[in-house]
């Protein structure tokens, strides 16, 4: 058998999926968050949308930056432009349906940072 001796092992090409962010980036800090992914993954299942990653990733980010993840109403102006000119900002019902995907996957998450805040008071 022939075939066998090709490669002995097997070159570990994916160690952990964590590598592909900055160390420093912002939805790293604080332990590993898979919610993060997680959510992007929620709004590109929404097709109807058109969303790509990084458009999904900005609007992740714009939810998480604000107070209890719920978009201000200036802030859900910018989440609507988030898919860039090539097409129609979303409409406030689009922005609130992302909203909610966001919010869903984002709900123990945000029990565990409330806890947190809880005991880092005490």
């Amino acid at each position: 058998g022939g075939f066998m001796s090709t490669s002995a092992q097997p070159e570990p090409t994916s160690t952990n999926s964590t590598s592909t962010h900055a160390a420093n980036c912002l939805c790293c800090i604080g332990g590993p968050d898979l919610s993060f992914e997680r959510a992007i993954v929620a709004i590109l299942a929404l097709e109807h949308l058109h969303f790509d990653y990084s458009s999904a990733a900005k609007f992740v980010r714009l939810c998480r930056a604000a107070p209890l993840m719920v978009l201000s109403k200036g802030k859900a102006k910018l989440a609507a432009k988030v898919r860039g000119k090539s097409l129609d900002a979303l409409t406030e019902e689009q922005v609130q349906l992302v909203q909610n995907v966001v919010l869903e996957v984002y709900v123990d998450t945000l029990a565990l940072e409330r806890q947190q805040r809880e005991a880092f008071k005490r």
